[in-house]
């Protein structure tokens, strides 16, 4: 399964869902080198901006949950930097309305992120 872009979406990127189950989600994704952000993050050695990793969780996260809402960024880390030709993993461990996700990248943690949601109809 691809989750597809949305004029709402900060990156260009296409998330590719491998698995959803009601209390884990795993998806994988690849920075899109034509993105234009990076034209200006960082000219001469381009680096995958932490809105866009945050992103990529959160699309993995509407791609198994399509009807929920992001209500709260509750916490970010990033872990390293993370270049264009990586391939990212994103786990995403559900736990009522938080939602864990992990970014690895060569099995390596690249980033924490938790979100909260609220269903579509609150």
């Amino acid at each position: 399964m691809t989750s597809r872009t949305s004029p709402e979406c900060a990156t260009t990127a296409r998330i590719e869902l491998t698995r959803a189950s009601d209390d884990e989600i795993v998806a994988r994704v690849r920075p899109d080198r034509a993105d234009p952000v990076f034209a200006g993050h960082y000219p001469g050695f381009p680096l995958l901006p932490g809105v866009h990793i945050v992103e990529y969780v959160h699309r993995a996260v509407l791609a198994a949950a399509p009807t929920v809402v992001l209500a709260e960024l509750v916490y970010c880390r990033f872990l390293r930097a993370i270049d264009l030709d990586d391939e990212l993993v994103i786990k995403v461990r559900r736990d009522g309305e938080l939602c864990h996700g992990t970014v690895t990248v060569s099995d390596a943690p690249a980033a924490e992120v938790v979100l909260r949601y609220r269903n579509g109809g609150d």
